[in-house]
């Protein structure tokens, strides 16, 4: 009898000790978080320059259009001085693509050296501004634009996006925060930091996808600017909201 107690109690002991130990592995050892998108408190509306326009789709004019991955009811924040830009391209067609970033002053906009030029290709392009540009300044507000050249001889047929971004200061609440990178698209996105949320989100996705992160942020984006729209809004508004949330649900 003696001997069966001390096998139970053994027995009871090393899984009290499995349990714990498994429970201690997933404090340590957690999944990316699924961030939810919180805007700054001190949100700004964007200027007239902020959209899209062309044909819808790609060159051809179908489907969902060239679409900046940012918000457009109000000025998305970054801490970044060196941000990451994320777009959607309809296309399977190889086009030149240009990249401009405009600063505001009180002389209205004025383009920040030459455009970048490259090749586009389907899917979710980014790019995080190069060290051979201009750091953008704490404080500012900047315009960027994304171009397709569909046709070099006809300008009216090029397919253009763009979008406000502000720099703000990194928010003291996060300073020391970060123990590896799985939780920062999460502070983020809740830190009104839209364009840090997305591009931590996209370095733990797959080349020209969004990943289940990115796929989260950009369909709760649509979710709150479609619950911001009211009676007086376009249908092209309202369609904007509606390609947000396929190139989500298709593009995880």
């Amino acid at each position: 009898m003696k001997t069966k107690t001390l096998e139970f109690l053994s027995k009871h002991i090393n899984s009290r000790l499995v349990t714990s130990c498994v429970l201690g592995l997933s404090l340590v050892i957690t999944p990316a978080a699924l961030a939810d998108y919180v805007p700054p408190a001190d949100q700004e509306p964007p200027s007239d320059y902020t959209g899209q326009s062309g044909p819808r789709g790609g060159c051809e004019g179908k489907g969902i259009p060239l679409t900046a991955l940012a918000p457009q009811s109000h000025v998305g924040q970054t801490a970044s001085t060196r941000p990451t830009f994320a777009w959607f391209v309809p296309d399977s067609t190889t086009k030149q693509i240009e990249f401009r970033l405009y600063e505001y002053g009180s002389n209205g906009e004025s383009q920040i050296g030459e455009p970048i030029l490259w090749e586009s290709s389907p899917g979710i392009m980014t790019l995080t501004l190069p060290e051979d540009k201009p750091e953008l300044k704490v404080g500012r507000t900047y315009l960027w634009q994304v171009t397709i050249i569909c046709n070099p001889d006809s300008p009216s047929e090029d397919l253009i996006t763009s979008a406000e971004v502000q720099v703000v200061e990194m928010p003291s609440a996060l300073e020391g925060t970060f123990v590896d990178g799985s939780n920062k698209s999460d502070f983020y996105a809740k830190a009104g930091l839209w364009y840090d949320a997305l591009g931590e989100a996209l370095k733990l996705a797959d080349q020209s996808r969004l990943g289940e992160v990115g796929s989260t942020l950009l369909e709760n984006l649509a979710e709150l600017e479609e619950a911001g729209l009211t009676d007086g809004e376009t249908e092209k508004e309202y369609q904007r909201i509606e390609d947000l949330s396929q190139i989500a649900s298709n593009l995880q």
